[in-house]
């Protein structure tokens, strides 16, 4: 496709702030629960109810992007979820909160990423993976400018609205550019995948009964709930058990994670592209081994008795998380036909809202009750979750991921 890297690019920046107005909840944590009096457990809530939103939504923004204009879809997402995190910023208390900051501006979002996986995959065959690669690497840039850029902002205006506001504006400006070059005609391609508009109990049939597509999902349910617990605790984690700034510890928290994840999937991507044209099975390889390399990074973290420790720790988290990605979208896409991508990323997507949002809550209630050692033992469960989960991702390589291939399933 002509533009396919363009394309890339704008995709990408959208990511950046996509991700960034998702990380505002947990970055201004500290400043947001002393203005609104808000427990652990209710700003527990706060963060899993992302979550919640995003699971009841996403499985028919999948079963859209597989049927409608993936370019539309996503410009117009943009808009509104930023015109939603400028009102966000207007939020006083739990519940003008869960309307706004958790609910309002997920929703929008939940068309994003099947819309965009499904556009980057019909655009992108021999070079996939390293396309895929960079466009997650986006989001892991989206999380580390998370901490730097409302630090900027709360120095320049001392408020947590001001960040809010700010972001707002510059996703709602991204996403008119966006959606004005695809009214254009321009990304858009129209492939017979894309011709043949699926239903959405076909679509449903052809994910659930394709075991490879399904146990794959589970390796990445099991990281986002990782990852979703460890950027909405972490921050305050770092902060009190080193006594260091909330500003210093959100910084560092999604710095050394996420600029490890960020050079990772670079590689992990490039690597699989050429590795995967002679042994297909080597992404489940791959996501296995990664599984566990953070399963006793996370307990490190957790029991770190330095602070560099618990930095160490981080990067190596974020290692395994970027050779993970580079491959979780791809190994589904592997097993699945092009025509209903966007759905496959719905269902991945949906069962990692159901049981990802539980980390937030689970942590919370961790930390309400048993404070900075709460939440030790709690980072310890999760990385005991991964462990178990690389376990699953094996058994696909070794028991159903050859069958269901030759089934010609993602032979596009």
């Amino acid at each position: 496709m002509k533009g396919k890297w363009t394309l890339l690019v704008f995709l990408c920046a959208t990511f950046v702030v996509y991700t960034i107005d998702r990380a505002l909840l947990g970055v201004l944590a500290i400043p947001i629960q002393r203005d609104t009096g808000m427990s652990d457990v209710q700003f527990g809530v706060l963060n899993s109810a992302v979550f919640w939103a995003y699971a009841a939504v996403v499985p028919i923004a999948g079963w859209l992007g597989d049927r409608y204009n993936r370019g539309m879809i996503i410009g117009i997402a943009s808009i509104v979820w930023s015109l939603m995190t400028v009102l966000a910023g207007r939020a006083c208390g739990f519940w003008s909160f869960l309307l706004l900051a958790s609910v309002s501006i997920t929703v929008p979002q939940t068309f994003y990423a099947p819309a965009a996986a499904g556009l980057i995959a019909s655009c992108h065959r021999e070079t996939r993976g390293v396309a895929m690669g960079l466009h997650q690497a986006a989001f892991y840039v989206g999380w580390m400018a998370s901490g730097f850029s409302v630090a900027t902002v709360l120095h320049l205006w001392d408020s947590w609205r001001a960040a809010y506001s700010l972001f707002g504006v510059v996703g709602f400006v991204l996403g008119c550019i966006f959606l004005f070059v695809t009214c254009r005609g321009e990304w858009n391609p129209q492939s017979e995948a894309l011709r043949k508009k699926p239903g959405f109990v076909e679509s449903f049939k052809v994910f659930f009964r394709c075991p490879s597509a399904v146990l794959a999902s589970l390796g990445h349910v099991a990281f986002t709930f990782a990852t979703f617990g460890y950027c909405a605790w972490g921050p305050k984690f770092v902060a009190k058990k080193f006594s260091v700034s909330p500003w210093a510890a959100g910084s560092g928290v999604m710095f050394c994670h996420f600029a490890a994840a960020f050079a990772a999937i670079l590689v992990a991507g490039f690597l699989t592209d050429i590795v995967v044209r002679r042994h297909p099975g080597f992404r489940l390889m791959l996501q296995s081994a990664a599984l566990v390399l953070a399963a006793p990074a996370f307990m490190f973290f957790g029991y770190s008795g330095s602070l560099m420790g618990a930095w160490c720790a981080a990067a190596c988290i974020g290692i395994a998380k970027g050779a993970f990605e580079a491959n979780s979208v791809n190994s589904v896409f592997d097993v699945i036909h092009p025509r209903f991508h966007a759905s496959a990323m719905g269902y991945v997507n949906v069962l990692s809202g159901v049981i990802g949002s539980t980390a937030a809550v689970f942590l919370g209630w961790m930390s309400q009750h048993g404070g900075t050692h709460g939440l030790e033992v709690g980072f310890a469960v999760v990385g005991s979750v991964l462990a178990a989960s690389s376990v699953l991702t094996l058994s696909s390589l070794i028991f159903t991921f050859t069958r269901d291939r030759k089934r010609g399933l993602g032979n596009d």
